[in-house]
């Protein structure tokens, strides 16, 4: 039987892998700005932004956005794994959510209440012994 604090684990790493996934579909809406902001820098004349200097930052932009990408999109399936084992019951699911409830803490204002909610439900003792079976 699955205790009742575990939906304090279960619920807000859903929460957070939902957040995750929209942050994935904005970011690629940040290479066509970031190229117009580019663009615009090139054209200022105050700016002192040469051609090749442009190109590099073109390129660097988009190497970025893609490690981000990347990064984002095996973040959000390691956190929807996290949801998933946890709400089976597997040992190695309390860490990984703890982990996760952690690094969230940062994530000011949203990502502070969900990682607390995670930590609460994560330390309950029921939650421990139906995770840790």
């Amino acid at each position: 039987m699955k205790p009742q604090k575990l939906s304090w684990v279960t619920t807000p790493l859903l929460i957070l892998f939902i957040f995750q996934l929209l942050g994935l579909l904005v970011l690629p809406f940040l290479a066509p700005l970031m190229n117009t902001i580019l663009g615009a820098a090139a054209t200022d004349p105050t700016s002192g932004i040469t051609d090749d200097q442009l190109g590099l930052l073109k390129i660097f932009t988009g190497a970025t956005l893609w490690v981000s990408f990347i990064i984002a999109a095996a973040w959000a399936a390691f956190t929807f794994l996290t949801y998933r084992a946890a709400g089976q019951g597997r040992g190695w699911a309390r860490v990984a959510a703890i982990v996760i409830a952690i690094l969230s803490l940062l994530n000011f204002p949203i990502g502070t209440i969900l990682g607390v909610l995670i930590l609460i439900g994560a330390f309950d003792p029921e939650v421990q012994r139906f995770i840790s079976r």
